[in-house]
């Protein structure tokens, strides 16, 4: 048999005995898994470009299988040679990768000068200065133009990303690494920083083009600017909109020499879903490709099964070495298949680099307690819940399993801790769409056990007409006493949008001024507080209240601010940690002293909140200082832990 090759048409053609093939049965049924067709003579066998050597060793191995001798034309031989010398390169490539990632690559004396060269080129090109894990960062990044930056938040990995763009921009028109362009995919809350962190490290505004944010901008407008001869050197566009852009996308990347940056990477998630599919197809066509996050497997090691298919989009196998449902497998069995575990990140590891808590050396921060009493009306109505619901949780069998019902008593306790007046709405009402799953709270149907009790159902109506929340009045005693009246600005922290709304009203009576970021107000008057927050020179106001689920990604506000105050917080670690981020972060420093106030009401599911995070952010902080961090090793049984724990806390004070 001779095995050709027709690339016009992406198929091997086999040729010679074809009659004897077609009369051996078992042969030409393992054939039909490959597709083939019979064409006068000869047999045509599809391949796709990525797995073009992959199926003529299939096509080799099954006739060799059955006894057929076979020979390859010379364009087939160019092939498989060129092939060959591709994967001895790719692995010598990725050897120097990892040297760059682990900085072992002194005694390269190549290596080292290409390094000197680029530190050259951003002392040039950048105005703002890279600190040493910064600068290495973005060398790797430039080195192997398919990364991953795994970076704690906080690391300042946008300013990494621009590091490595101008290095790239800089190399001969001709050079292969050569881009001119950046194409940004994130969150709409991360562009405005991308726009900022570019002027800082440029030192001139960016010429920039958001596809995404703005009602206004029609479609046809957008596809103008990817069409365009001369288009901006920053394009912005939002992660949920790329799917609709996708073609309009890649024909954009044909045209220009572009990087594409996923940013919050984490939010590609299913690899069969409609984003995973259309980053895969959008990967093909940049002549750079950049990942990056904080939190590379919030769910699980198959988090990176995408990450690394956008990377890089014909070799993720070779590199991954591991399928989709054995990195499933994996992550469920966890810490317990160490082997199999270290084996993956060892495959993965010289296509990422991860900036970890303790190499950022931020100045040191402090935590105080602030305990409030209830009010006696307060007291009544929360001792009144919290003893039906304990006997809810002891003798249902639920109550030790993750279930809907449970999450909701937890919430109206989290409620009648804080403000009772939140008590009369509806869950749903009182939350962002991000806290939790909507549908499922819109179903539920508490029991009416607390409304049944005219004098509780009064207590609670009339709560907001005569008192006034004792976490609100903490909150403005901490303001005054610690914050405001010495010039300094904070972002109070709050779960409940009402609270929100009604604490901006009462410190607005007390005299204090602030803003809201919750999810409602627009993306351009969110972009504007920010800005002002920011600005240390700007006392329109000083304080901000905000949802951690609103401000959660992308967002420094360690220029302006200094203090957080938390009038409440759930039992979620990972977002309890992001959202200190946003006040302790790089550039910041040595003596600036950051702080956080917890308030918590007394004798309550306060407490016990505070205490479960305590020793999760413990146990938290070693999980964030690994490559690889699994979050989900701490996110289980967050519900019947804290049901527990409850149950304890309530028989010790009663």
């Amino acid at each position: 048999m001779n095995i050709d090759t027709d690339n016009d048409n992406f198929s091997y053609v086999l040729s010679g005995d074809i009659a004897n093939l077609l009369a051996n049965r078992r042969l030409l049924f393992s054939l039909k898994r490959l597709g083939y067709e019979e064409d006068g003579g000869r047999l045509l066998i599809p391949f796709l470009p990525q797995t073009k050597i992959k199926t003529l060793q299939e096509i080799q191995d099954l006739l060799a299988k059955f006894g057929y001798s076979h020979q390859l034309s010379e364009k087939s031989k160019k092939d498989v040679e060129s092939f060959t010398r591709e994967k001895d390169n790719f692995e010598i490539f990725s050897a120097k990768a990892k040297n760059i990632r682990n900085n072992n690559f002194q005694d390269n004396p190549e290596l080292v000068a290409e390094f000197d060269h680029f530190q050259q080129v951003l002392g040039k090109k950048l105005v703002r200065k890279l600190y040493p894990l910064q600068l290495l960062s973005a060398y790797h990044m430039a080195f192997a133009q398919n990364a991953c930056n795994f970076a704690v938040p906080g690391a300042g990995k946008t300013s990494i990303v621009y590091g490595a763009y101008a290095y790239l921009k800089n190399l001969p028109a001709d050079d292969p690494k050569h881009v001119d362009n950046l194409l940004v995919i994130g969150p709409l809350s991360s562009f405005a920083p991308w726009e900022k962190e570019y002027e800082k490290c440029f030192g001139v505004p960016a010429n920039v083009q958001r596809l995404s944010g703005d009602s206004k901008i029609t479609h046809d407008q957008k596809a103008q600017h990817l069409y365009s001869g001369d288009p901006s050197e920053v394009t912005l566009i939002f992660t949920g909109g790329v799917s609709g852009l996708q073609e309009d996308v890649i024909d954009f990347l044909k045209r220009n020499k572009t990087m594409v940056v996923v940013d919050e990477a984490h939010r590609i998630k299913n690899p069969d879903g409609l984003w995973g599919k259309s980053s895969v197809e959008i990967a093909k066509e940049a002549k750079a490709r950049v990942i990056l996050t904080g939190t590379p497997a919030p769910n699980g090691y198959e988090d990176l099964f995408n990450l690394y298919q956008f990377l890089y989009p014909y070799k993720y196998k070779d590199i991954l070495k591991f399928h989709y449902e054995n990195l499933v497998d994996m992550s469920k069995i966890g810490l317990h298949d160490t082997d199999r575990v270290q084996s993956f990140i060892n495959n993965i590891a010289p296509y990422f680099i991860r900036i970890k808590k303790k190499d950022l050396k931020l100045p040191p921060t402090k935590d105080h307690i602030v305990v409030c009493e209830m009010d006696q009306a307060q007291r009544e109505i929360y001792d009144f819940i919290e003893t039906k619901y304990i006997k809810n949780f002891e003798h249902d069998s639920y109550a030790t399993v993750k279930n809907v019902l449970n999450k909701a008593r937890l919430i109206r306790l989290r409620q009648a801790s804080s403000n009772p007046a939140l008590l009369e709405k509806p869950i749903r009402e009182t939350l962002t769409d991000e806290d939790y799953d909507s549908p499922a709270l819109n179903n539920i149907k508490l029991p009416d056990e607390f409304q049944n009790d005219s004098e509780i159902l009064a207590k609670i109506k009339n709560y907001s007409l005569n008192h006034v929340p004792q976490k609100f009045l903490a909150t403005q005693k901490v303001l005054r006493d610690h914050i405001i009246d010495d010039g300094q600005k904070a972002i109070i922290w709050t779960i409940f949008i009402q609270n929100a709304k009604e604490l901006q009203e009462y410190l607005q009576e007390k005299g204090i001024k602030s803003k809201l970021l919750i999810g409602e107000v627009d993306q351009s008057d969110r972009e504007v507080i920010i800005d002002k927050f920011n600005d240390p020179e700007n006392t329109e106001f000083q304080v901000v209240i905000a949802n951690p689920f609103s401000v959660a990604e992308s967002i420094s506000l360690h220029n302006g601010c200094h203090n957080a105050i938390y009038m409440e917080r759930d039992y979620n670690c990972a977002n309890f940690l992001q959202s200190k981020d946003r006040i302790h972060r790089v550039g910041l420093s040595p003596s600036q002293e950051t702080n956080y106030y917890y308030i918590l009401a007394s004798d309550s599911i306060d407490g016990v909140i505070n205490d479960s995070l305590d020793k999760k952010v413990l146990r938290m902080e070693k999980i964030i200082d690994e490559d690889i961090p699994l979050f989900t090793r701490l996110e289980d049984g967050d519900e019947t832990d804290l049901i527990k724990a409850l149950l304890e806390d309530y028989a010790r004070r009663t």
